[in-house]
């Protein structure tokens, strides 16, 4: 059992998203305590800017001066042929002294621990760690931290924090996904982008029509548990994880304000109204309509709101003229909110316009005028300010600054001494030989005049000098005191920064290494193929293909078949369970074990599944997305009696590739309550859903029922997976028979 110290709210880290420079510097001048981003290729946000490997010491660096920690996301799937990239890359980040390392693949998550054993990884969101099985096996992996996926109740963070010592990081602000994280495949399958290789189309944020209704019906809305800071923190979660990495800096800034403001302690009436000001300038940069403020803690799926899938400002007011200009229009808005050059409006009515406003007329009575070249805007439409200049000036004007006190000493005859200190940190730069003065001696008004500090990030909280009356000339005064800068600016940074050696292993060994898991994979002597069924009767006409049971509903104990079973028996175990739906899946399990009078196998689509290693035999699923033969070789060695690989791939080299139509999103919420008009006392979940896109495509979701019902939504043409996907030749097969 963990037995630390319970947190509060107030000692919980604020951990910012930084897509650029620009972004990073904003939060950490917004008060963050660390900051989570990416390098080139390998990060789940290809479209950022990101850091290049070239700059990214410098980087680490000043964040550690300001005492700001670097989580750095190398959370994609990658291929074989890009590991020696990635290790690359690990190499110049873990000698730049990056805190911690994202890892969303198993295989380079276990290459790190191998190669560079003092290393810090953080599981990513993208692993879909849910409950304490899965926590606790990557714990004994060598992980540091699990990023919790945004569907983990408030119990499952209990239980982990109770039967581990990882560390927990949880989302709190942002967009939230519609699909469980980690096994959304929709935009890879039907647009070649992989959301698990960081280019993500968002084609859930598309409008979808279902049985007369149409809107953005996976469209959820964004998060914000910034009055749940203290349940959290009671519950065990160490980090408050702000997302936003493609969002600008002013919504980092103004993000990272509202949550240092929410986590102090004891706030109080005028606290809360403080913390409820900087949550409305967090939605003035940018808003998809009210925010979501409980997600999947508790008992609650109501995370759509079909009407808006982006950015949709903030009301401020309605159009009271429109008239013609010359060849364009001139329009009257009266607003709530000032308008100045700049300014972006949203404005609806029978049509929708966005707009940038150019130097407005302030007429009087909340009033401004303004031309525009866009047409259809009508009197008494709805005006919504999309970006607020002044605002964002505001929101990027601070700049984190260090106190800094000067004692120095200078005597005649004797080399002077500058001391600079931060809080228990200090350097002595040793100077000039001083010499008597014969006017103007040395000073504590001229000393503190000379102490200019650049770039540097500190400001002079002040100077003590002890002298005897000596005259130093000014080049030398200068000398000293950036000796002394530089010298402090090393000491912080090697006081905040991981004490670990600089280290590179050898081309040799990094080989030694690789080629364990990949003889692993090679050696892999499984050569049954696969069927996957929720019929136990399709039993009787597969006697040479391994079975897999995937029910429809694991409350259910099935009665089997008459027959002699010769090849192996597997349940495919569902990719999200909480402890409420493990319990039914273990009355399952042993139900099986019995009625075949052996142990069953088991097919893990999550890490929660494989706490079966050593009791049962565990075939790695597709929703473990293993992407190379390192990572297949990883489970293999853990004791894994065959691995599937990814349906982003359709086949590895000796691994089982998936046909059929699997799930392309496992989602969390109801759409038959969305959709249907359905509810529990009502439930429509029988019959499938068809969601049809504004491209014409089609998908059908279906339940898959334990305690807590989960839908899958796959593709309605049951036959384009396999055209979609290119097959492997070398691959075995898995073959999808349910409906």
């Amino acid at each position: 059992m963990n037995e630390r110290m319970e947190k509060t709210a107030g000692n919980c880290e604020i951990l910012a998203p930084a897509g650029d420079q620009a972004s990073l510097t904003a939060a950490v001048n917004a008060g963050a305590d660390a900051v989570y981003f990416g390098v080139n290729d390998f990060n789940a946000r290809a479209k950022c800017d990101n850091f290049s490997l070239e700059n990214v010491a410098e980087v680490i660096k000043n964040a550690h001066l300001l005492g700001v920690k670097t989580y750095i996301t190398l959370n994609t799937l990658v291929s074989d042929k890009e590991i020696p990239a990635f290790l690359s890359a690990v190499d110049v980040l873990y000698n730049a002294k990056a805190d911690a390392f994202i890892v969303q693949d198993f295989g380079m998550g276990t290459l790190i621990k191998k190669l560079y054993p003092d290393a810090a990884i953080h599981a990513s969101t993208q692993m879909g760690i849910h409950n304490a099985d899965g926590a606790e096996f990557l714990e004994k992996c060598g992980y540091k931290r699990v990023i919790l996926s945004r569907e983990t109740k408030l119990d499952d963070i209990k239980r982990i924090k109770e039967r581990t010592s990882l560390e927990i990081e949880y989302f709190v602000q942002g967009a939230l996904c519609v699909a469980f994280s980690g096994n959304c495949y929709l935009s890879s399958i039907k647009d070649g982008n992989s959301g698990n290789r960081g280019r993500c189309r968002q084609l859930c944020r598309l409008k979808y029509s279902c049985e007369g209704k149409c809107g953005n019906l996976l469209s959820p809305n964004d998060l914000c548990l910034a009055d749940k800071l203290d349940v959290l923190s009671a519950a065990g979660v160490d980090s408050f994880k702000i997302e936003g990495r493609m969002k600008r800096p002013s919504y980092v800034a103004a993000a990272v304000k509202a949550y240092v403001l929410a986590r102090g302690k004891n706030l109080g009436e005028n606290g809360k109204k403080s913390v409820d000001l900087a949550i409305d300038d967090l939605s003035r940069t940018f808003s998809r309509g009210k925010y979501d403020k409980s997600a999947y803690m508790f008992d609650n799926d109501d995370i759509i709101d079909y009407r808006y899938n982006n950015n949709t400002g903030v009301k401020i007011g309605f159009v009271t003229d429109v008239k013609p200009f010359k060849e364009l229009w001139r329009v009257a808005v009266k607003c709530s909110s000032p308008l100045i050059n700049g300014d972006g409006l949203r404005i609806v009515g029978k049509t929708e316009t966005t707009l940038g406003v150019g130097s407005p007329e302030k007429t009087g009575g909340g009033e401004y005028r303004f031309v525009t070249a866009k047409s259809g805007i009508r009197v008494g439409d709805e005006v919504y300010k999309t970006l607020d200049v002044t605002l964002e000036n505001e929101l990027l004007s601070d700049r984190k600054l260090l106190p800094v006190k000067c004692e120095t000493q200078a005597f005649i005859g004797k080399k002077a001494q500058m001391t600079l200190s931060f809080c228990d940190v200090s350097y002595t730069a040793i100077g000039d030989e001083c010499e008597k003065a014969v006017k103007s001696p040395l000073d504590e008004n001229g000393l503190k005049e000379s102490i200019k500090f650049g770039d540097a990030p500190f400001y002079l909280e002040s100077v003590f000098l002890k002298t005897d009356g000596v005259f130093m000339v000014k080049s030398a005064l200068n000398a000293l005191r950036r000796n002394a800068v530089d010298g402090l600016i090393e000491k912080i940074v090697v006081k905040n920064s991981p004490s670990r050696p600089p280290y590179h292993p050898s081309k040799e060994r990094i080989s030694e290494v690789i080629s364990v898991y990949e003889d692993a994979a090679n050696g892999l002597l499984a050569t049954d193929n696969y069927v996957v069924s929720n019929d136990l009767n399709d039993l009787l006409n597969n006697e040479n293909a391994a079975f897999i049971f995937s029910p429809d509903d694991y409350n259910v104990l099935p009665k089997m078949p008459m027959i002699d079973l010769y090849g192996d028996f597997y349940l495919d175990l569902p990719i999200e369970s909480t402890e409420k739906d493990l319990a039914l899946i273990d009355k399952l399990i042993t139900h099986l074990d019995g009625a075949l009078n052996k142990k069953i196998g088991v097919v893990a689509n999550n890490y929660y599944a494989l706490k079966f290693l050593n009791e049962r035999p565990v075939v790695i699923g597709t929703g473990l997305n293993v992407y190379n033969a390192v990572t297949g070789g990883a489970h293999l060695l853990l004791g894994a009696k065959d691995v599937f690989s990814s349906i982003e791939l359709k086949g590895l080299k000796n691994f089982a590739s998936y046909e059929g139509n699997p799930a392309l999103m496992t989602l969390t919420h109801c759409p038959y309550k969305v959709s249907a008009d359905s509810s529990c006392d009502n439930c429509k979940a029988s019959r499938p859903l068809i969601y049809k896109d504004e491209r014409e495509n089609k998908y059908e979701i279906s339940r898959k029922k334990l305690f807590y019902c989960y839908f899958s939504l796959k593709l309605a043409n049951k036959k384009e997976y396999d055209s979609l996907v290119p097959k492997s030749p070398t691959a075995r097969k898995v073959i999808d028979l349910r409906t």
